[in-house]
């Protein structure tokens, strides 16, 4: 079997070749990052399914995402990922990263139904995918964001904040006022050129909102509920005191963690970052538009 996804102009490719069936697959929303292109992906994951994974000598522990999520270790080629049950703690797939984070191998326990055995791509899929996409944006110069992403006709807006700071309340009522929610929970910022694009991600919040679609970034909004809508200019470094928590970060490479920081100072730099309170009121939307039209005539 083979799954072909694009993500953020990304394109990943998984492969069963002893063509088990997939369960719960395609999930949403994952089925609109389908890719049918075919065409030659960035990052291959060869799968195959066991009954009992392969012992691998574990290296150094590089990086621990606890909660009992899983585990990287140092090996001679690249890096060993232990996936691990969320139920039993128990690793159920491993994984072998190519130094480059463009090849992984990877070993799955099989899942019995009573339709026969078969394997589940979204253990594969999150964190393996994710891990490898984390680091390859970090490398190359992008950003995934706890954050929602707008596009209107004229307009791209980032919204980010801690869980429950907003960011699905903002998804639903820009939906309602016809505008495209590409996400409602994370989103990637590459560069193109001299513009920042804000791409969609299948990884969603409570509003599931997820499109495989993007665009130009014009506005970045750190959120927060309040009494009443109020937009406050933020400083630079009052903007990456914000931005930082909310970014997700290969912490198992070290060295790309200043060019991130140099990505985000870039983004900083020119793109207009504000502080946007705002109450729980349809009536935002209007707010922020006609605030930044009135900034824009003033600028004028």
């Amino acid at each position: 079997m083979k799954i072909n996804l694009q993500i953020a102009d990304y394109r990943i490719r998984l492969t069963e070749a002893q063509d088990y069936p997939a369960f719960s697959w395609p999930m949403h929303p994952f089925g609109s990052f389908l890719d049918r292109s075919d065409l030659h992906p960035d990052i291959v994951i060869t799968i195959t399914v066991v009954e009992k994974l392969p012992n691998f000598s574990q290296g150094p522990l590089r990086f621990d995402a606890c909660q009992g999520l899983w585990r990287l270790h140092e090996t001679d080629a690249g890096l060993l990922l232990v996936s691990l049950d969320t139920r039993t703690h128990q690793p159920c797939a491993l994984a072998l990263i190519t130094k480059n984070f463009s090849h992984m191998e990877v070993w799955t326990l099989g899942e019995q139904t009573a339709s026969g055995k078969g394997w589940v791509p979204m253990k594969i899929l999150n964190p393996l995918v994710e891990v490898c996409l984390l680091t390859r944006l970090a490398r190359e110069g992008g950003l995934l964001l706890h954050s929602a992403g707008v596009l209107s006709p004229t307009s791209g807006y980032i919204f980010t904040g801690q869980s429950g700071a907003g960011k699905s309340t903002l998804s639903e009522f820009f939906n309602t006022d016809g505008a495209s929610v590409l996400s409602d929970e994370r989103m990637i910022i590459r560069k193109s050129g001299d513009t920042f694009l804000i791409h969609g991600t299948p990884w969603v919040g409570s509003g599931a909102f997820a499109k495989n679609e993007s665009g130009p970034l014009t506005e970045l909004f750190c959120i927060s509920h309040g009494a009443q809508h109020r937009i406050d200019r933020l400083s630079p470094s009052a903007v990456l005191a914000l931005i930082l928590p909310q970014c997700f970060l290969p912490h198992w490479d070290r060295s790309v963690i200043e060019s991130t920081m140099a990505f985000l100072s870039d983004l900083i730099a020119h793109v207009p970052c504000q502080r946007l309170t705002f109450a729980k009121q349809p009536d935002v939307v209007d707010y922020i538009q006609n605030q930044l039209t009135r900034t824009t005539l003033v600028a004028s």
